[in-house]
């Protein structure tokens, strides 16, 4: 069935989202529903919403126009308030589909650490790093001032308010105090000084009778929720204490337990009836940073804690390691390969690798490991070659790089691989062109500074930094030209691609600009794709020969039909930040990635 370009495409399956963003030191908040059934998180610039069962359902907000830092779902459940870190707070719809923007305020000058709800679902806490204070309460639709966070001399991190009346708050913060509130209005009570270093967290229990603190002097204490009175250290005599900071406390639906989260790659069980230490999960064999614990959650019977590599982690009391961890991406995603049989290689910023595999229950697996950022990929049947900022080439095959690195002249930011998945011609930062195996390296000599390539059986094309395109015929370790050309586009060419059947060639420029010629001639099929308004980043055709995927800078993915250049299918604002590579799964099917982090599907049939 060939792909009908008649309607707007739509987001099927799931929309793979990208995992929380962690800065290493810091809490990260995790909020639930009402119900239990969703959990919220922010990345980027978009919040996450994402389904605790099955976290492959997702959807996203992206309303912020800076770097999200917290979202908490309303009591209520039908809105969620979002902060930046810029000090914006936004209240939107979480119900429907459209996400309606409520109100939006800037209640501090600086980041947005945390948000807390009242029990009506009507007064708003923000807390963080202000430069005239660090926080304000006020009315979630008016913005009205329902009260002062004073007491603090440093960045709130934390706040919760009790949700039945009488009604309180509490806040915690670098300076090692918290301070206890009475509302409403909400106005300051009494400074709690009993931590010793920086207090990371503070939760209301839900039954409302306590709340918890807990900080970077590796303690736990436990207050009366109505009078903010310390009722004891938790489990102060125990054996088996946290090594590390305690970013992050969740308590048990039932109020008769919590779990923390620590910078010493554990997750603690403690009874706080029984004040005793129940149980340890241990998150790693080894003390990695990444594996350090800065955030968690519990509801329902969901327990899940977030490691400073963006891992969720899905505890259970009474399991010594987690019963499951869901991986993905926490920065953009620079490159990403389709292989013939279905798996997506993506690789981002931080250098993190994963694996797609759509056949399935899709869902993101870990794959090889890398410290350098991934600047492009090229898959094969047999390999998946991969170009690092760090000037190398590796080939990976089931999810494991299997090949050593090959050392380059200069960074490769366009790769292409053969059929049989041993060579690899590469494009380099350095106008260079090199040929690469997996033994060897060879320095191909071009007239002109090559910026992009691509290959279809032995025939390989080089879009140049002039705006020109030329056709060599792959040799061994050389190229020889074949005086076929392209020079209807008009800047750098930065992304090519052939048609799987090679007859015909695509080729995107820094101005937004597609052309499509015959490659065995390079006469121009067509000039007239020019809906991009930013510079390729990425190219693909579908298996039909006569319809081509793009993805630009402008964070749109555009469709388009051979047989009707004028013709196209527009999916605007794709990803937020920009749409950096595009695949078709089928020719019903696109996968496509970008600065969000995220890896989306879409359908391009009725």
């Amino acid at each position: 069935m060939g792909i009908t370009l008649t309607k707007p495409p739509i987001l099927i399956e799931s929309y793979f989202a990208p995992n929380p963003a962690t800065t290493r030191g810091q809490p990260v908040r995790l909020s639930t529903d009402p119900t239990g059934t969703w959990f919220v998180y922010a990345s980027g610039r978009s919040i996450v919403i994402r389904n605790l069962q099955d976290p492959t359902q997702s959807r996203e907000y992206t309303g912020h126009t800076q770097p999200t830092s917290v979202a908490t779902f309303s009591p209520s459940g039908y809105y969620v308030a979002s902060g930046d870190t810029a000090g914006n707070v936004r209240i939107w719809d979480s119900i429907n589909d459209e996400h309606i923007l409520k109100s939006e305020f800037r209640p501090i000058s600086g980041r947005i650490n945390d948000i807390a709800w009242d029990m009506d679902s009507q007064r708003v806490m923000a807390v963080g790093d202000g430069k005239e204070k660090f926080g304000h309460v006020f009315a979630y639709d008016s913005g009205n001032s329902l009260g002062t966070v004073e007491g603090h001399s440093k960045a709130i991190n934390a706040c919760s308010m009790r949700q039945q009346r009488p009604f309180r708050a509490v806040t915690c913060s670098d300076d090692g105090t918290c301070v206890f509130y009475h509302g409403a209005p909400y106005k300051f009570h009494s400074t709690l000084r009993d931590h010793s270093g920086f207090v990371m967290d503070a939760k209301y229990s839900p039954s409302n009778e306590y709340f918890v603190t807990a900080g970077a002097d590796k303690k736990l204490f436990l207050y009366d929720g109505k009078t903010g009175a310390l009722v004891r250290q938790v489990a102060a005599d125990t054996g088996a204490p946290h090594t590390g900071s305690i970013y992050a406390v969740a308590w048990s639906p039932d109020s008769k337990f919590i779990v923390t989260s620590s910078g010493d790659c554990t997750c603690k069980f403690w009874d706080i009836a029984q004040d005793k230490l129940v149980a340890t999960v241990q998150i790693s064999a080894t003390s990695a940073p990444e594996h350090q614990q800065v955030g968690n959650l519990w509801a329902s019977s969901h327990i899940i804690s977030l490691s400073l590599s963006g891992d969720l982690n899905v505890l259970q009391m009474g399991q010594e390691q987690p019963v499951r961890v869901i991986t993905g991406h926490q920065k953009a995603i620079s490159a990403a390969a389709l292989t013939p049989s279905g798996t997506l290689y993506t690789g981002s910023y931080d250098g993190k690798l994963c694996t797609w595999d759509f056949a399935g229950h899709a869902q993101a697996v870990e794959g090889p490991k890398s410290e350098a950022k991934p600047l492009d990929m090229a898959a094969s049947s047999d390999a998946v070659a991969l170009g690092f900022i760090s000037d190398s080439v590796r080939f990976a095959q089931a999810s494991k790089i299997t090949g050593t690195s090959a050392g380059l002249s200069a960074a490769p930011i366009s790769l292409a691989i053969d059929q049989s998945g041993t060579t690899v011609v590469a494009a380099l930062a350095n106008g260079e062109l090199a040929i690469v195996t997996r033994t060897s390296v060879t320095k191909v000599p071009v007239k002109g500074e090559a910026r992009a390539v691509a290959i279809t059986g032995s025939t390989v094309a080089v879009g140049f930094a002039d705006h020109s395109v030329h056709m060599y015929a792959l040799q061994g370790s050389t190229l020889a030209a074949t005086g076929v050309s392209m020079a209807a586009n008009t800047r750098e060419i930065t992304r090519l691609a052939f048609t799987p059947n090679g007859q015909f060639l695509a080729a995107g420029d820094a101005g937004g600009r597609i052309v499509v010629a015959k490659a065995g001639t390079g006469e121009t099929v067509t000039a007239r794709w020019v809906a991009h308004t930013a510079r390729i980043y990425g190219l693909a055709w579908a298996p039909d020969n006569q319809h081509a995927a793009s993805s630009a800078l402008d964070g749109h993915v555009i469709v388009w039909d051979l047989a009707n250049p004028l013709r196209k299918t527009l999916i605007k604002h794709a990803h937020h930040g920009g749409a950096s590579t595009v695949s078709f799964i089928d020719s019903q099917t696109l996968a496509s990635t970008g600065a969000d982090g995220a890896v989306k599907v879409w359908s391009l049939t009725q």
